[in-house]
């Protein structure tokens, strides 16, 4: 199932003009950056601007004109008169409620390092968007969680990920504790030349592309990963609209000119045929794939395929079949409006790649610089937390987060069921809110009563039992670590990491107006941000807290 908004024209035609702006879409994410203006003004091209005039007329839709500037990068400049509409698509998400430990012990997941989500919700709250506008399918909190860095412990010996547990009274619920793991990869110092790259990028150039955050935004982006590519990586550039097309095939990637140039020349026009780009992309990328190097698609659109596959079960079972090929694939998100979320999730979720929403450029060096490694290189495939709650000691848990991702109990140690790939240098964290024997917190259908845990049973003091599984992405046995968490990890004081993640958190839940939000309100999120800790990631964040405020009406009060 998935959920469309079509919100009022007036909100829309406002935020229209705000994306529109070169300030509002290249100037930073949100509050959080600056931006110069050129010193000369961008002169308005001719080219088929009357067309898509009259175009953007007769559909009802706002349409954009082209603008070129003097360094050879485009932005674009709203048409006066056109109309916004808002169709965007979000996959319905049911939220996670308390099981009981006694009758389900064993909580099953696929590993997840996409941030999308939180790009996405960071632009709609800084588009204006109000919080009972944004559709709960686009509150992810699990990507929420990802977007930041946390002071995880660093692998030892041969374990290709170290496990990092805090533990805490619940800020929202006082029958209850919060538990996150927080799992981390080692980085590689010399990242992804070291191997060699084989990157087919797989660009939208429909009619929906044709705006200042989409196009516009990503040829910007393009030149933040050029930056970081050598003679040893290969770069090819497939586009697809009504039909698709190679512009370019295994360039060195020190070729920098030669690949903007190409970039630059990109214009937005026509349907989306997702399906013959898709296959293009597949077929380039064999013919120049690296053994024993990266392989990987990036796919660049706003996800609004109209001509070919475009139903999420065929894109599915798509991208399913070709991970046998050893080619995996990234998607990139762009734009508003017309966002299909749904589907670009989708496709990096059975792509084998990560999923990220580039809304400034900021954004693109973050994903295509500073965790380029992480984002590209693959250290570990098929990678499954399987989590044993004691009953014993735990009346019940719920998985906060993680709704897509669930994975049935039996399919951990099956190797041919797939699961999440992460990259060196990666994160990610699962969180539990658990109710121990003796809360009064209501868990299943009944509340289940325990007695004490029986003596000498070896599990006095456990809570859980955490075990990763994965393979590793340059071959070998499968391998598995686990972590125990209990009586013990309860802190006093909790980390600073762990009062950040509980704002996050309860932020999410109020977003998606959570039947677990329990206390959460405004005052608890910013006093949890009081100890958590500060960068300039957890100060965007802030912000984002006091943009909900304003927008969010009496959802936080």
């Amino acid at each position: 199932m998935l959920h469309t908004h079509a919100y009022g024209w007036g909100r829309s035609v406002a935020t229209a003009a705000i994306t529109a702006s070169l300030v509002a879409s290249l100037a930073g994410c949100g509050l959080f950056g600056t931006h110069e203006e050129p010193a000369t003004a961008p002169a308005v091209s001719e080219t088929n601007s009357s067309a898509k005039v009259d175009a953007a007329t007769s559909t009802g839709t706002t349409m954009n004109t082209m603008v070129e500037s003097e360094v050879g990068l485009y932005d674009y400049a709203p048409v006066e008169g056109g109309v916004n509409f808002n169709t965007e698509e979000y996959s319905a998400l049911t939220e996670q409620g308390f099981i009981a430990a006694a009758t389900r012990p064993l909580s099953t997941v696929s590993s997840d390092v996409d941030t999308a989500s939180y790009c996405n919700l960071r632009r709609m709250l800084r588009d204006g968007w109000t919080a009972d506008e944004i559709d709960a399918g686009a509150v992810r909190i699990e990507e929420m969680l990802n977007y930041f860095h946390y002071d995880y412990d660093t692998p030892e010996g041969d374990d290709l990920f170290a496990v990092t547990s805090h533990v805490g009274d619940c800020p929202w619920n006082k029958d209850t504790k919060l538990v996150t793991l927080g799992f981390a990869t080692r980085p590689e110092d010399d990242g992804i030349a070291r191997k060699g790259s084989n990157l087919v990028f797989l660009i939208d150039i429909s009619g929906s592309m044709d705006d200042s955050d989409k196009l516009g935004l990503l040829k910007d982006a393009f030149g933040k990963l050029l930056d970081n590519l050598g003679d040893n990586d290969r770069v090819s550039i497939v586009t697809y609209a009504a039909g698709e097309d190679v512009l370019l095939e295994g360039a060195k990637g020190s070729e920098k000119s030669k690949i903007m140039r190409v970039i630059n020349r990109l214009r937005a026009d026509g349907s989306t045929n997702g399906e013959a780009g898709l296959k293009m992309a597949y077929q380039v990328a064999q013919d120049n794939f690296i053994e024993g190097g990266v392989n990987r698609i990036i796919l660049a659109s706003d996800g609004d395929l109209n001509v070919g596959i475009s139903s999420e079960s065929d894109l599915h079972d798509y991208v399913d079949k070709q991970r046998e090929t050893g080619i995996y694939l990234s998607v990139l998100g762009f734009g508003s409006g017309n966002y299909k979320d749904n589907k670009m999730e989708t496709l990096a979720d059975h792509g084998n790649g990560s999923y990220h929403y580039i809304d400034c450029i900021e954004e693109a060096e973050r994903v295509l610089g500073t965790n380029l490694t992480a984002n590209l290189v693959p250290l570990a495939d098929d990678v499954k937390l399987q989590v044993e709650f004691n009953p014993a000691q735990v009346k019940g848990y719920r998985l906060i987060g993680y709704e897509n991702r669930a994975m049935a109990d039996e399919d951990f140690r099956d190797d041919k069921k797939d699961a999440g790939d992460v990259g060196p240098g990666s994160q990610f964290t699962v969180a539990y809110e658990v109710a121990l024997v003796g809360s009064d917190q209501q868990v299943g259908e009944t509340d289940l009563k325990y007695g004490a845990p029986a003596e000498g049973d070896g599990s006095s003091d456990e809570w859980l039992t955490a075990t990763i599984r994965y393979k590793p992405a340059d071959g070998g046995e499968v391998r598995e670590q686990t972590h125990v968490v209990g009586e013990a990890s309860l802190e006093k004081t909790p980390h600073e990491d762990w009062n950040f993640q509980a704002a996050v958190i309860e932020l999410g839940m109020l977003l998606r107006d959570s039947e677990f939000k329990g206390t959460s309100d405004y005052d608890s999120i910013r006093a949890l941000l009081a100890k958590g800790g500060t960068d300039k990631d957890r100060e965007g964040f802030a912000e984002l807290v006091d943009l909900a405020l304003d927008y969010g009406g009496d959802v936080i009060e």
